[in-house]
């Protein structure tokens, strides 16, 4: 399955993936799928959400594209990051196909 239609999957049941990125491995959940400039990006949040309370999350908001991206696996077992990006974040995509409803 393609990049694309793996985070299209993940994206639509909120399911957490693991992945390469510049040849360093991450896991995240993938929030949002569109454009760029042309180019095919991904806003994912990359880290944990152990969704603890009291326990604040431990990663960061990332504009990808997708050609940076191999090795996607979904990770079903993980718990999805369920905050919302903000106005800054969201600006990474010029376009969106899909988002997190």
């Amino acid at each position: 399955m393609l990049v694309h239609d793996s985070l299209r999957e993940a994206i639509q049941k909120k399911i957490v993936v693991g992945f390469a990125f510049n040849e360093k491995n991450y896991i995240g959940s993938p929030h949002a799928l569109g454009e760029t400039d042309g180019v095919a990006h991904v806003l994912i949040y990359r880290g944990e959400d152990a969704h603890q309370k009291g326990v604040a999350p431990t990663g960061q908001w990332s504009c990808l594209p997708l050609t940076g991206i191999s090795d996607l696996k979904m990770l079903p077992s993980e718990p999805f990051h369920i905050g919302h990006p903000d106005a800054h974040d969201l600006k990474g995509l010029h376009t969106v196909e899909i988002r997190v409803a």
